[in-house]
């Protein structure tokens, strides 16, 4: 998960060049593994490169567009061809992504689900479905590569780093609806916390 929550600092800090830093010691880290054949071994960096991939995408929505283009640019240029050649998986229809968003947006706020989404519509009539139609149902709910847990610790590094506490603590409380401990998340902060710090950018604290 470490290279996960250094790639959305990253990206959000408009700093996409060092997701190159994080690729080369993951593949350092793989190469040095003893009994895997070449081919084991590129696999393995292909499976991590779509869970980076993915994080990066899914970040977006906390992030913004922009940077993550950028981010993702910026891992294609580090990622080799006999690594690429593994990759590239399908999404779902549009009807089954509604379902699936509107189903992890209640795992995330259980009781207070009605309350999130009526909120959301007094500060205007198109917010609620906008999260529920356009971010929760085709990005953030589809689990073929990063699971629920995951997809939820990569939303709280990227309100961690963009410094947005209100939203922190909900999603926080929403990572361990999906399966997070307290331990993933401080280890989440901690890690934040050092790439904020060494970057100078400002983190929300739970």
């Amino acid at each position: 998960m470490w290279y996960i929550v250094a790639a959305i600092v990253m990206s959000s800090v408009n700093k996409p060049e060092d997701v190159k830093h994080v690729y080369d010691i993951i593949a350092q880290r793989v190469d040095q593994k003893q009994g895997l054949s070449k081919e084991a071994k590129h696999k393995m960096m292909a499976a991590i490169v779509l869970k980076l991939r993915e994080a990066i995408l899914k970040s977006y929505i906390i992030i913004g567009f922009p940077k993550t283009i950028n981010t993702l640019q910026q891992l294609a240029n580090a990622t080799p061809a006999e690594i690429k050649a593994f990759k590239e998986e399908s999404w779902s229809d549009v009807q089954h992504e509604r379902q699936r968003g509107r189903s992890l947006f209640g795992t995330i706020y259980e009781r207070h689900t009605d309350k999130v989404i009526k909120n959301m519509y007094s500060t205007h009539p198109d917010l609620a479905q906008t999260a529920l139609n356009q971010l929760y149902g085709p990005t953030l709910s589809e689990t073929s590569v990063l699971n629920a847990r995951e997809t939820s610790l990569v939303t709280v590094a990227g309100l961690m780093i963009t410094n947005v506490p209100l939203q922190l603590v909900g999603h926080s409380h929403g990572a361990i609806h999906n399966g997070a401990t307290q331990d993933d998340i401080k280890h989440v902060q901690s890690i934040v916390t050092a790439l904020g710090d060494y970057y100078r950018f400002p983190v929300a604290k739970l």
